[in-house]
């Protein structure tokens, strides 16, 4: 039986965890909330956490189930639905051009290290090779911050063990203050854009793990490029020099490595 006062409970619940960042809790909330009683708001706030977790196939149907009963109810929502729906539409093309299909069979050949190189490399511009030689593309480290913001804010910790460690080890504020500082905020949302597009394409348990390899490879050949040959032994930062100075508050040494 459907219970509307019930519904608006639950999706206020939702909405509260939501802003502390509680997605895990917040998105509980969304689906209890349209069980008890469905409106669009539940579903539409439910789509922007799953689009967080790059699940924008999953958001999509969201989106289009808000989009039919805001129309059937008030039409409260059209022009944000017609907004998101597109932009999860443009997303997720690879499930209706063919290119899905292609980047599944290339991933059971070849396997998750190799597709995170390929799709990281084609997203941001450069050749596959020069992922495999520990090339560092200029935006390479605004990704990886970017990253771990968002992971720690929308996903599950347990699910990304690497960046549960990485944010033990970069301080919240400097995580922050990386992600203010991009270079070039246009260039990159178009390459995280479409990264995202190809990332979404995977199950999710696949898209996981090829995430996780570029988030790990990242972090790696950031760390190999600023400290050389010393990133071959444990005696070196675990953080960048930037991060080192920021945390100890004072200038980074090579006698510190």
């Amino acid at each position: 039986m459907l219970n509307a006062e019930e519904g608006r409970k639950l999706f206020e619940l939702g909405m509260a965890h939501a802003t502390r960042y509680d997605s895990e809790k917040a998105i509980e909330y969304y689906t209890r909330s349209i069980a008890a009683s469905p409106n669009p708001s539940p579903y539409i706030n439910r789509a922007n956490l799953l689009c967080k977790r790059l699940r924008y196939h999953e958001a999509l149907h969201d989106l289009l189930e808000a989009r039919k009963l805001d129309r059937a109810q008030s039409n409260e929502f059209t022009e944000v639905l017609r907004r998101e729906i597109g932009y999860a539409e443009a997303i997720t093309n690879f499930y209706r051009n063919g290119l899905r299909d292609r980047l599944l069979e290339d991933l059971d050949r070849n396997g998750d290290d190799f597709v995170a190189g390929k799709i990281f490399s084609a997203s941001f511009g450069f050749s596959h090779n020069l992922w495999e030689n520990g090339y560092i593309h200029p935006l390479s480290e605004h990704h990886f911050f970017n990253e771990l913001d968002n992971v720690r804010k929308f996903d599950r910790l347990n699910l990304y063990p690497e960046v549960e460690g990485y944010i033990e080890n970069y301080p919240i504020e400097f995580i922050e203050m990386k992600i203010s500082n991009c270079k070039d905020l246009d260039y990159y949302q178009k390459a995280s854009q479409a990264l995202h597009s190809f990332l979404c394409s995977y199950d999710e348990q696949d898209m996981i793990s090829i995430r996780r390899i570029i988030i790990y490879r990242l972090h790696e050949s950031i760390l190999d490029d600023e400290y050389g040959m010393a990133s071959l032994s444990n005696s070196y930062p675990e953080v960048t020099k930037e991060a080192y100075r920021f945390i100890h508050g004072e200038e980074f040494s090579e006698e510190d490595i």
